[in-house]
């Protein structure tokens, strides 16, 4: 009984030791054409002309652009290495950036969005809000300052930074400062 309890919290230890499922990698790539297949088996060679662009971040689509990428699933579960070309849709976008909708048969609804604009100062010129994710143009760390609109319609002074940036677009995180 002892060695089977020794044996399963080894097997447990060993488990919980594991590194984490590896994120897909991606890059934007509008040039392919022809059947899925065929666009799907070219994206791997293609990876060479796009290793600085390429990212382990979240799918974020330049606004000017159409949503087709080359995405990289990791081998897992003993399933190999995918290669995808998927041509998506551009979702919600913020200061040229987008966000990107898979091809789906069902697509979600789309997700609310909250109201908010940037500012150096305060909130007290609420004209330039808008209802949409809160994207940036940037790189990890970047400080940046906005007012995000609260349930009672008032906004909110929040500092914060860049992060999670998905190729040249970040995602805002911050909060009102300490009083």
């Amino acid at each position: 009984m002892v060695r089977m309890l020794v044996l399963v919290s080894l097997v447990a230890a060993a488990a919980a030791q594991e590194a984490p499922p590896k994120t897909p990698l991606w890059f934007l790539e509008t040039s392919l054409t022809g059947a899925f297949k065929d666009r799907s088996n070219q994206c791997k060679a293609l990876l060479g002309d796009n290793k600085e662009v390429a990212s382990f971040g979240p799918i974020f689509i330049p606004e000017n652009s159409a949503a087709d990428i080359c995405i990289r699933f990791p081998a897992r579960d003993n399933l190999p290495e995918t290669w995808r070309h998927d041509r998506g849709q551009k979702g919600a976008c913020a200061n040229g950036c987008c966000e990107f909708l898979p091809p789906l048969k069902n697509p979600p609804p789309p997700a609310p969005q909250p109201t908010w604009f940037s500012t150096e100062s305060d909130c007290a010129d609420a004209s330039a809000a808008i209802t949409a994710p809160t994207l940036f143009q940037g790189k990890e760390l970047d400080p940046k300052k906005i007012c995000f609109q609260l349930e009672d319609g008032s906004f909110e002074y929040r500092e914060g930074i860049l992060g999670n940036c998905g190729g040249p677009c970040c995602i805002f995180y911050g909060e009102a400062p300490a009083q």
